[in-house]
């Protein structure tokens, strides 16, 4: 019923069109969609992606039970749908029996066999809902991805993780950071050293310049990170 309720709502919102969306939409969309339902979080979601064309009111809802993440779905011809991660969305319930151990995030798998060297596009990427435990490193904006050099020959379906991209550092060694912790909806920043360079997606490891502390976090943006869940 709230996948229906959404796409009812949101038919008011869309013009009816087959004219490609932005991330600036989109985000609007999203954000509009989370407010209506009671939720909090935001899309993490660049201005400047793009969507393919929808002469539909697009849908969002919430994806697998959740909101740590919704999909944005066209039902027109050609239908498509996108995963949007969600920072600070509410975990779906879980059901009695159902072990947490195997936990899974939204990110990036190829949608095609690729040779090494190829510089990746829209169209080489698809998002999924994939496993984490293992592997620290998935690539999970597809932003980050497009214009990326190929390290290596990758098959069809396979995640793609930072070390399968050619460098492109976010963060220096030794240099200023900024770290984020995101927190039911609240977000604090404090200054930071990095310990170690890094990669957009990749994890490292940074000192908290107030409390000396090192921080297990994932690199975000120009000397940006995340403090990654439940690692300190």
């Amino acid at each position: 019923m709230i996948r229906i309720g959404f796409g009812l709502a949101l038919a008011c919102l869309v013009p009816m069109a087959a004219t490609a969306l932005d991330g600036r939409e989109v985000r609007v969309l999203v954000e509009q969609a989370l407010t209506a339902a009671g939720q909090g979080g935001q899309p993490v979601l660049s201005v400047h992606r793009a969507f393919p064309p929808c002469p539909v009111a697009p849908k969002i809802a919430p994806h697998q039970g959740g909101w740590q993440a919704v999909s944005l779905s066209c039902d027109g011809p050609g239908g498509w749908t996108r995963v949007i991660r969600i920072e600070g969305g509410e975990a779906a319930p879980r059901l009695p029996g159902v072990s947490g151990d195997r936990a899974q995030r939204v990110a990036l798998v190829l949608a095609e066999s690729l040779p090494r060297g190829t510089v990746l596009r829209a169209e080489h990427l698809r998002e999924v809902e994939i496993a984490t435990t293992g592997q620290s490193d998935l690539v999970e904006a597809v932003e980050t991805a497009i214009g990326r050099r190929l390290k290596s020959n990758l098959g069809a379906g396979q995640p793609l993780l930072v070390r399968h991209l050619e460098h492109d550092w976010q963060v220096e060694e030794g240099g200023p950071v900024t770290i984020v912790t995101a927190m039911g909806g609240i977000r604090i920043e404090a200054a930071g050293v990095a310990l170690e360079a890094g990669q957009v997606g990749q994890a490292i490891r940074v000192t908290n310049a107030g409390s000396g502390d090192v921080v297990h976090v994932t690199v975000t943006g120009r000397n940006k990170v995340t403090v990654r869940p439940n690692i300190r």
